[in-house]
């Protein structure tokens, strides 16, 4: 669980950091950088002894999954809907990971759903947005398929390491980063236009090799390392978790104002979730 909180606590404070500082820059090239940046951290340490090629192309498709996959259809969904209801549709994401951990495991635990539900309305009370006459359809399916992608990568992720119990992680990590950058590679060659990287600022890249090296590449490794240490339910929480950090952020840094209020409901209603994950679950 440290693992997953500490990631949150680094993304809450990444949301300060490189708030408005890539404007104009091409979102599928972004995508695309900041996975290379990710890849190049893990490379030296790559390790294909005790892999075979079935593993290779297992970790291949999880990267392609759960970092190309989820990048490229949650970059895909601004061309459909506002900042403000990307943000509250990103709450779904728990009981994603319960529903998928459900398929794959064929187990069934209430608490785990009734924690995950618990995480989603403890995200909504925070995102919550009245204005719903510009919502697109179409924009929310690509939404809930980023989700989706970044939900069953955690949970696909998470019984391939239990099933290899000498495995280890940083040796192979790389290729997982191989898979979802050259998912988003491909997507930003056939969206976007490589020219605008010769227009990127010096102070752009520090921000890209920061987002590439510390809040993907050291945090997506950190929390598919977490995803193994704790039990479903508490994973699937867990996802929902920076979304009060995110605002509680600003505050302590930037002296905004939040409504304090819904802030106190949102941690109380996670903190119930996470008592419930830590009672020893009961299958249906």
């Amino acid at each position: 669980m440290l693992y997953l909180l500490a990631v949150s606590l680094l993304w809450s404070f990444s949301f300060v950091i490189i708030k408005a500082g890539l404007e104009g820059l091409d979102a599928n090239v972004v995508a695309a950088i900041r996975l290379l940046f990710s890849l190049l951290v893990f490379l030296p340490f790559l390790r294909l002894r005790g892999l075979n090629k079935k593993d290779v192309l297992q970790l291949l498709a999880l990267g392609a999954v759960q970092f190309g996959a989820m990048y490229s259809l949650y970059i895909a969904c601004f061309a459909y809907l506002p900042a403000h209801l990307i943000a509250m549709f990103t709450t779904t994401t728990p009981l994603l990971v319960v529903f998928f951990n459900m398929l794959l495991e064929g187990r069934n635990v209430r608490a785990f759903w009734l924690a995950s539900i618990l995480a989603v309305i403890g995200g909504l009370v925070l995102r919550f947005n009245h204005k719903y006459a510009d919502i697109n359809w179409y924009g929310v399916l690509l939404l809930q398929l980023s989700n989706a992608a970044f939900a069953i990568g955690q949970v696909w992720y998470k019984r391939f390491a239990a099933a290899r119990k000498d495995w280890k992680d940083t040796q192979s990590f790389a290729i997982i980063y191989a898979g979802g950058a050259a998912t988003c590679v491909l997507m930003a060659v056939a969206t976007a236009d490589w020219s605008d990287v010769t227009c990127i600022s010096v102070r752009q890249w520090w921000l890209l090799a920061y987002l590439g090296i510390v809040a993907s590449g050291l945090c997506f490794f950190m929390w598919n390392r977490g995803a193994t240490r704790v039990n479903p339910g508490m994973l699937a929480l867990m996802n929902n978790l920076k979304i009060p950090l995110g605002v509680l952020a600003p505050v302590l840094l930037l002296q905004e104002s939040c409504n304090l209020p819904a802030m106190a409901l949102s941690l109380l209603l996670f903190m119930i979730a996470i008592l419930l994950c830590r009672e020893k679950p009961r299958p249906v």
